[in-house]
């Protein structure tokens, strides 16, 4: 039941699948993906001051490495005209998911003599490039992938130079050092798959002084690139990897924002990546990793399991790195099953019912927003370029009340933005509101909030139409985030 087109076709759709969600997936499926990148290139091209940024910045524990490639990636966008956000954060997304397919795809043509069978080759494949959470993995602009992406690819150059050129300096394996040196710079918790990595070559394979003289030449470099980076963000020589293990281990910050026990990640993986699928595919993947224990993807993927699992606070996220051995090792396993067993009527008939959910999740996830309130952004910002002269009024209840976006790198700089209270309190002059300007809502109780004095609202944007708002079955408006942005029209006298 495996579909018979070919590779390359596989490929190619395979990246228009990823096209599609570089453009659709829009904002960020964690905050640290906004916040701790786009925000902090934002403050180095002098947009805003370093008191907007977060926590992490005046503590000195965040890489420089990818704020600095967003940081001239907006510089060269801006320097051919691009000043849209979106689009600039477009291209980031693509050039992740060029990068994440360039290597995935090479390896799974490495991993061939390793499966050693045609059909398991090809569920791998389907695996990488056609999971419905895969597309919208490989686009995002994160330490997660960008470290992934680096770590893997220079394992590959790794192996490659092991097999063609072996027990030899050369070019290969110092790319390949430099890139496992940058994986650390993007994320630091990869270097749990980095002593897994070490352990592999020290105990599988002996490796010749110019061969280790190569590789750590090309991670000397990478270091150096880290650190500049890092005085590049900071302004001063600092050394943010032991800032990050002392401000999140040492004293606890990242315990703060959770604490799970050990065995967290068995429990809401499965639910994360959505049974059916996820609880055949972590079978698999169990049974890969024990029979292909002296794998070096065996060895980089159970120490990053283990120690994630020993840190107090654990993410789903935190695992997404592993996605590309994730889905060799269940290949694997499934190899190793179907020689085992004979596959019944029941298990074919689970098998399409996978599919079925992987079609409906995947079309799902790469046409709609990582974070829909950043498509509110993506309209302010579109609506300023049509109606310069508008102002946006964000609707509070009083002026402690946060801004609901607090996204500056999508906001227009010459945008109009004020805010209007519905506590009375809090007077409202009625002679600033014209014709044209905007009423954000935030709290929506009725299908059309109610208009100042001599103004109609006129909805320009939401995410649920009116006649969904209609209905509140069970209370569920309560529980959700219902949001509005409405053209002030003139009432009719």
């Amino acid at each position: 039941m495996i579909p018979t087109f070919s590779e390359r076709r596989m490929l190619w759709v395979g990246a228009v699948l990823c096209v599609i969600a570089a453009w659709f997936t829009i904002g960020y499926h964690h905050p640290d993906e906004h916040f701790q990148i786009l925000e902090f290139a934002n403050y180095k091209l002098g947009r805003i001051p370093a008191s907007d940024l977060p926590w992490e910045f005046p503590a000195q524990i965040r890489p420089g490495l990818q704020p600095f490639l967003a940081y001239g990636m907006v510089l060269g966008a801006d320097a051919l005209g691009i000043s849209n956000p979106f689009v600039q954060v477009f291209f980031m997304r693509l050039l992740c998911a060029a990068a994440a397919l360039l290597v995935y795809w090479n390896w799974s043509k490495w991993l061939e003599h390793d499966l050693g069978n045609k059909a398991s080759v090809r569920w791998m494949r389907l695996g990488l490039l056609f999971f419905w959470l895969m597309p919208y993995l490989n686009v995002r602009f994160t330490s997660e992938n960008t470290s992934a992406i680096c770590f893997f690819g220079g394992l590959l150059l790794l192996l490659q130079s092991f097999e063609y050129q072996p027990n030899r300096f050369n070019w290969r394996l110092v790319l390949a050092g430099l890139l496992l040196g940058l994986s650390f710079f993007f994320r630091y918790q990869i270097a749990f798959a980095g002593i897994g990595l070490g352990a592999w070559l020290l105990f599988q394979n002996r490796l010749t002084g110019s061969v280790w003289a190569a590789i750590i030449f090309g991670v000397t470099f990478a270091i150096c690139l880290g650190l500049a980076t890092d005085f590049w963000l900071y302004n001063e020589w600092v050394f943010a990897p032991y800032n990050y293990f002392f401000s999140n281990i040492v004293e606890g910050k990242a315990a703060g924002f959770g604490v799970e026990p050990f065995w967290w990640y068995l429990t809401e993986t499965p639910m994360a990546l959505v049974p059916p699928l996820s609880l055949v595919l972590l079978a698999f993947f169990a049974i890969g990793i024990w029979q292909k224990a002296r794998h070096p993807l065996t060895w980089c993927v159970v120490p990053f399991i283990l120690a994630h699992s020993l840190v107090a606070h654990k993410e789903v996220r935190f695992l997404f790195p592993l996605a590309m051995p994730f889905f060799f090792l269940a290949a694997a396993g499934w190899q190793y099953f179907q020689t085992k067993y004979a596959v019944k009527k029941w298990m074919t008939t689970l098998l399409l019912l996978c599919f079925v959910v992987n079609a409906i999740l995947l079309s799902v996830r790469i046409f709609t927003p990582a974070e829909d309130r950043v498509s509110f952004s993506k309209f302010l910002w579109e609506w300023h370029q049509a109606h310069p002269e508008s102002t946006v009024y964000f609707v509070k209840d009083e002026p402690r009340k946060k801004f609901p976006l607090n996204t500056p790198f999508y906001e227009s700089p010459n945008q109009h933005q004020s805010s209007w209270y519905t506590d009375p309190a809090y007077k409202n002059d009625n002679s600033a509101l014209r014709p044209g300007d905007l009423m954000f809502f935030t709290e929506i109780l009725s299908p059309v909030p109610e208009a100042p004095p001599g103004f109609r609202l006129k909805r320009e944007f939401a995410k649920y139409p009116d006649w969904v708002l209609r209905n509140n079955t069970n209370g569920w408006q309560a529980r959700t985030r219902i949001w509005g942005v409405y053209q002030l029209v003139k009432e009719d006298l």
